[in-house]
């Protein structure tokens, strides 16, 4: 059989190669009819395209690079696959795809050098961004096109998206002090990432707004193992009856804290207040209801895929910012 073309397809259909190659594309400037009339003759011909020639003579890959931190096996299951769903779904009608990288690191710069220098991908998605990121340092210095998940307190500008987690501490510590709690806690993420820092001077400004006491003995962690945070769980609420306040940026966590609390005695609702944030809805189905915000990492996603195809079609840096708000569900309405 032949090598089926463009121009053939051409021949066949009776357009020219350009209207045949934007058609194959779904060029939004083409008609429906010529699209399906392109579509039908390339199928019934077994057309395929020639990739690496396309690629050659575009001088790009055509890929997208997101790197899977597999530091920490909850990483993979809970956090990463939703947000290589929404890169997908977003990717799914566009001439990219999306290219997995493992690292064991989350500030693995040397596999960020390696796509950057191999020219392996057009672009990069970063997640666990830190205050000084080295990685973002370098992309920028390269003009290399990248997104982050998370923001930096870099003096460099570039494109980001997170979620307001500023907010989601303030209406958490009104919410507490609606229950007329006098003393919080705040369930700490890991200090080697920006929204930590984002977080913590959020929980004390608000805290010393609203007159509430900070307990700074307590120290519970989102980077505690599930057994090492009810450990400390039983230690803080053996010892110390005055915490009736907690904020918790984690589901599985929250689960932890209401089945301890209730083993322990407390009611929870009534003797501790809890208002939870994580990427599941899961707090939907805890047993008592509890009010939460629920980060919808799938959309995240699909954002992080849009802002990095925009920068490597050269959009500018400060259209490709967003911190979104987070959904508050309100349980006992």
């Amino acid at each position: 059989m032949p090598n089926i073309t463009l121009k053939t397809l051409a021949k066949s259909t009776g357009y020219s190669v350009t209207t045949v190659s934007r058609a194959l594309k779904n060029a939004p400037e083409i008609n429906i009819n010529t699209k399906e009339k392109v579509i039908k003759v390339a199928s019934l011909l077994n057309y395929q395209p020639n990739l690496d020639a396309y690629r050659l003579k575009m001088g790009k890959t055509f890929q997208i690079c997101f790197f899977l931190n597999q530091h920490k096996q909850e990483d993979v299951s809970n956090y990463a696959k939703h947000i290589i769903s929404g890169i997908c779904k977003y990717l799914k009608n566009t001439e990219y795809e999306l290219i997995v990288k493992p690292i064991f690191r989350y500030d693995d710069i040397e596999s960020v050098k390696e796509v950057v220098e191999r020219k392996l991908a057009d672009g990069i998605i970063l997640t666990h961004t830190s205050l000084n990121d080295e990685r973002v340092k370098y992309l920028s210095e390269k003009n290399f096109p990248f997104v982050t998940h998370g923001q930096t307190e870099l003096f460099l500008q570039h494109p980001y998206y997170d979620v307001d987690n500023v907010g989601f501490i303030k209406k958490s510590l009104i919410y507490l002090k609606s229950k007329k709690i006098d003393e919080a806690i705040f369930v700490e993420p890991s200090k080697k990432f920006t929204y930590y820092n984002l977080s913590k001077k959020s929980f004390n400004d608000n805290a010393h707004k609203l007159k509430l006491k900070i307990n700074k003995k307590i120290n519970l962690s989102l980077k505690d193992s599930n057994q090492t945070f009810q450990n400390k769980i039983f230690k803080v609420f053996n010892n110390n009856k005055t915490v009736k306040g907690i904020i918790c940026g984690s589901d599985i966590k929250s689960l932890i804290l209401l089945s301890t609390l209730g083993y322990l005695g407390y009611k929870v609702n009534k003797d501790v207040f809890v208002i939870s944030k994580g990427i599941y809805s899961m707090p939907k189905y805890f047993y008592p209801k509890i009010p939460f915000f629920f980060e919808d990492m799938e959309a995240a996603g699909s954002k992080l895929g849009e802002f990095l195809l925009k920068r490597i079609n050269g959009e500018k840096i400060n259209k490709l910012q967003m911190i979104r708000k987070i959904k508050y569900f309100d349980q006992e309405k």
